[in-house]
């Protein structure tokens, strides 16, 4: 297996998007959607790192009212972060913070000096590490066997339920048996001032990429990138049989 002990530095983004404690989580929301981010680092006014707060706790803190799937509620972020963020220092390996972030099943890790963030690792960037390194091994090897499905014709509040109960991130989004979308929290946020009935097909992710299971973890990491989805879709004669998340490409750096 390919070695990752490259600084994580090499890999990370920046600047870090964060909010301040006592910012509402109606405006962490818009930061999401904004800047296409499923998390932010929260700091306080000196700009120490204090948490982190994402996509999931702003889902889990839904009000559910008539007319609409949900609401975000106005409510300080600092109610809801998961404190302390999970960082390392900028001189730690990029394996260092793939452990990390398989061990708490999170999808970034903050780089931090002085308590201060200055950057941040995704599963994305590790999707990067991987498409460089030309992995030729079979990406069936990390996919997980637990596909959750919802069809396209399925009420979004069904879809957003089944979000919630499956611990997932995302749900494939079937019709007539084929995958046609993905329906993921970023879905599930977006479509939250519509009507409970609206069907899945009018707020899922069209994009999805399907790959066979013999394809190298390297290539089907440059098509996911390429084509800008976080979920891989793994297919043999017998249909979908697999799917490969974010997190997924932590393992091969373990």
């Amino acid at each position: 297996m390919a070695n990752f002990e490259t600084p994580v530095t090499e890999y990370m983004s920046a600047p870090v998007e964060t909010v301040t404690i006592g910012e509402s989580l109606l405006a962490a929301n818009e930061l999401f959607a904004g800047q296409g981010v499923s998390a932010l680092g929260v700091v306080n006014d000196e700009g120490e790192l204090k948490g982190v707060i994402s996509r999931t706790d702003v889902l889990h803190a839904a009000v559910y009212t008539h007319g609409e799937t949900f609401r975000v509620p106005d409510r300080a972020v600092e109610e809801l972060m998961k404190s302390p963020a999970l960082q390392v220092g900028s001189t730690a390996p990029l394996s260092e913070a793939a452990k990390l972030m398989l061990k708490n099943h999170v999808h970034r890790v903050f780089i931090t000096e002085s308590g201060r963030p200055v950057g941040v690792v995704s599963t994305r960037d590790l999707m990067r590490a991987v498409r460089e390194k030309r992995l030729k091994t079979p990406i069936s090897e990390i996919a997980s066997g637990s596909v959750v499905k919802v069809k396209a014709d399925d009420p979004i509040a069904l879809a957003v339920d089944r979000l919630d109960l499956s611990n997932k991130h995302g749900l494939v989004v079937v019709e007539g048996g084929f995958p046609v979308g993905i329906f993921d929290q970023a879905c599930a946020l977006q479509s939250r001032r519509l009507p409970p009935h609206t069907a899945v097909e009018h707020a899922m992710d069209v994009r999805i990429l399907i790959l066979p299971r013999e394809i190298g973890m390297g290539r089907a990491a440059e098509q996911a990138l390429s084509m800008n989805v976080r979920r891989i879709l793994i297919e043999d004669d017998r249909g979908v049989i697999g799917i490969v998340g974010g997190l997924d490409f932590a393992r091969v750096m373990g």
